[in-house]
C-alpha cells in the first residue's frame, strides 16, 4: 500500500457552513443552501470565532512583538492606528554611516537588506528623539530616501529601525522583556495590574522600564510603562495573543489549524439549532459531540511544560 503523501485537508468557510447545516438537517442531498442561510452560517461562525478568541489558548495565535520607546513617554497605543510597534520578525535594525543635518531626506545606512518602499523608518537624532517617517525609495544597498525631512542633527552610527506593518491590537500580553539595541540580553519586566500602575505616584520618572501594564481597549490597546525610557535605543519586547481573523468571504479558510475543523463544524451546528427547527433528539446529539470535540481540542491546544517538584524541608 502507498499513502497519499499529503498531510493537509482544508475546508473553506462555505464548506464548513454547509457541513454544519447538514448536521441539523437543513442541507438535504444535492440541494444548495440559500443565500440567507450561507449568511446566517457565516455570521454565526464569526461570532463563535470571536468568542473563542477570548479563551486565552490558541497556540498558533501567540506571537512576539516589539514596542519602540520614546524618552519620558508613559504610554503607547498598540494597533492598526497606534504608535510605532510591530511583530518581532518584521523588525529590521541598522545604523547610519555619516553625520546627518536637519532637513535631510537622503539617509546613508550600513545596509538596506529587507527594506522596501513604504516601510516605517525611525532614525535616532542627537536630541534623544527618534524621527519617524516612511521610506520613499530604497536607492541602493546603503541608502534610502524618506518622505519627511529630518528635524535635527544625528551623528554617524546612530540607530535606524524599520518595519512594514503596525502590530495588531493584542487581545492580551502574556509577558514583557526590556532590550537595548546592540545588547543581546533581554531583561524580564514585571506585569502590573491597572491599580498598581495608576497608584504609582511619579509616572514620568525616567530610567529603565521595570514594570508594564497593558489594557486591550477597542481599536488600539494601550501599553503603560514604568519607569519611562531614558534612551530611544531601548524597546519592549512582548509575547501577545493576536485576534483571530474573521471570515469575510465564503471562499476563505479559517484562521485555525486543520485539526480544529470537526470541532468547528459541530459547534457551529450547535449554535444554528437555536435559529432553525431542529428535533430535540438531534439537538442533544449535536450538542454532546460539540462539547466533546471542543474539549478534546482544548486539551491539545496547550503548551508542553515541565513540572518541578522538591521536598518541603520546612
Amino acid at each position: 500500500m502507498t499513502t497519499s503523501g499529503t498531510t493537509t485537508f482544508s475546508m473553506t468557510a462555505n464548506q464548513i457552513v454547509t457541513k454544519a447545516f447538514s448536521k441539523i438537517g437543513v442541507k438535504i442531498a444535492e440541494q444548495d443552501l440559500q443565500a440567507h442561510e450561507y449568511q446566517d452560517g457565516q455570521d454565526a461562525l464569526n461570532l463563535m470565532v470571536k468568542s473563542w478568541g477570548a479563551q486565552g489558548l490558541h497556540l498558533w495565535a501567540k506571537d512576539e512583538g516589539i514596542a519602540f520607546l520614546d524618552v519620558g513617554k508613559t504610554d503607547y497605543l498598540l494597533g492598526a492606528t497606534g504608535d510605532e510597534a510591530c511583530q518581532l520578525d518584521d523588525f529590521i535594525s541598522t545604523t547610519t554611516t555619516a553625520t546627518m543635518v536637519p532637513l535631510q531626506l537622503i539617509i546613508p545606512v550600513a545596509s538596506t537588506v529587507g527594506m522596501v518602499a513604504g516601510d516605517y523608518i525611525g532614525i535616532q537624532l542627537d536630541a534623544k528623539v527618534r524621527h519617524w517617517s516612511r521610506i520613499a525609495t530604497v536607492d541602493s544597498d546603503i541608502q534610502v530616501t524618506i518622505d519627511d525631512l529630518t528635524l535635527g542633527h544625528s551623528v554617524s552610527g546612530s540607530t535606524v529601525f524599520t518595519f512594514t506593518t503596525l502590530v495588531q491590537r493584542p487581545n492580551r500580553i502574556l509577558s514583557f522583556r526590556r532590550k537595548t539595541f546592540g545588547d543581546n540580553n533581554e531583561v524580564p519586566v514585571t506585569s502590573w495590574s491597572r491599580n498598581q500602575y495608576f497608584n504609582q505616584v511619579n509616572k514620568v520618572s525616567q530610567g529603565t522600564v521595570v514594570n508594564c501594564y497593558y489594557s486591550p481597549q477597542l481599536t488600539n490597546g494601550r501599553l503603560y510603562v514604568w519607569q519611562t525610557a531614558s534612551s530611544v535605543n531601548d524597546f519592549v519586547r512582548f509575547t501577545f495573543e493576536r485576534p483571530l481573523e474573521a471570515i469575510t468571504s465564503g471562499t476563505e479558510t479559517l484562521d485555525f489549524p486543520e485539526e480544529w475543523q470537526e470541532a468547528i463544524i459541530y459547534n457551529l451546528a450547535a449554535r444554528l439549532t437555536d435559529e432553525y427547527d431542529t428535533p430535540p433528539v438531534k439537538m442533544q446529539s449535536i450538542n454532546g459531540k460539540a462539547i466533546q470535540f471542543l474539549d478534546d481540542l482544548l486539551g491539545w491546544d496547550e503548551e508542553m511544560e515541565s513540572l518541578t517538584l522538591q521536598p518541603d524541608f520546612g
